[in-house]
């Protein structure tokens, strides 16, 4: 999909399809959490991502795509993509959504670091698998697996856990990875971030030194706190593939001759 006049195509066909009810997700200092991009009401980090802060080996960067709404279209779609059957318009779109994702701003998180830390190119890719442990491929690994850049690591869920949605390095388990590796895990959902992270913890314990997050929908309840009013805030703006999941606007310079 490196052909820029397909993307071109395929950028339209997601706007023409739900660009409509998709938002991008805002980036802007104690509007959003610095870390998930969900609403917070004038503090840097949500509650959740400010319990975690001092722990050892979390993400190094996080990105979004879109935000999915309980009740609403984007929250349908993000379930009814991986229902059993799926539902086809919405696998239609979350495909689009992250081979778009991949495609244009995977090159991008080797500059999404801390201020003055040097370029990082991803050398692995992994998807979160189910937890516990289901039978089959996960949908999201057949789309990811498609397009994602360097070698694969496969992460390996636990068969039995007694709370999914907490952080627990014990939750996932990684083969190891050479030295100095920097692994693209992506995930369909973020809702209180435990899944994602805790398998960002696993891929530490296999050897990462750096490893970068990109999700799919940031999930929102429009029914807690000031969300309602940020989410109508949003209605006027339609979904732009352009848009960078890592910043939320440009996206960072990726240096003379690389590839746009």
């Amino acid at each position: 999909m490196a052909d820029p006049d397909l993307v071109a195509r395929l950028s339209a066909a997601l706007v023409a399809s739900a660009g409509g009810y998709l938002r991008n997700p805002v980036r802007r200092e104690l509007v959003t959490c610095a870390v998930c991009a969900t609403p917070v009401a004038g503090f840097r980090l949500c509650y959740q991502c400010q319990r975690r802060r001092g722990r050892t080996g979390l993400a190094d960067a996080t990105g979004f795509l879109a935000y999915a709404v309980a009740g609403q279209q984007s929250g349908y779609v993000m379930q009814g993509y991986k229902a059993r059957p799926p539902v086809p318009e919405h696998r239609a779109i979350v495909t689009l959504l992250v081979l778009l994702g991949l495609a244009r701003h995977a090159p991008c998180v080797k500059n999404a670091g801390a201020s003055g830390e040097a370029p990082v190119p991803v050398t692995h890719w992994a998807t979160v698998p189910s937890l516990p442990a289901q039978p089959g491929e996960h949908p999201l690994h057949a789309i990811v697996s498609r397009l994602a850049p360097g070698c694969e690591v496969t992460l390996a869920a636990a068969d039995e856990v007694d709370y999914p949605r907490d952080l627990d390095a014990g939750h996932f388990r990684a083969p190891p990875l050479p030295a100095g590796a920097h692994a693209l895990l992506v995930d369909d959902t973020w809702a209180r971030g435990g899944h994602a992270q805790s398998a960002v913890l696993a891929l530490r314990a296999a050897g990462a030194a750096r490893v970068s997050v990109l999700v799919a929908a940031r999930w929102i309840n429009a029914d807690f706190g000031g969300n309602a009013a940020f989410i109508r805030g949003l209605a006027d703006r339609d979904y732009d593939p352009a848009i960078c999941p890592w910043t939320g606007a440009a996206c960072p310079p990726r240096g003379p001759g690389a590839p746009s």
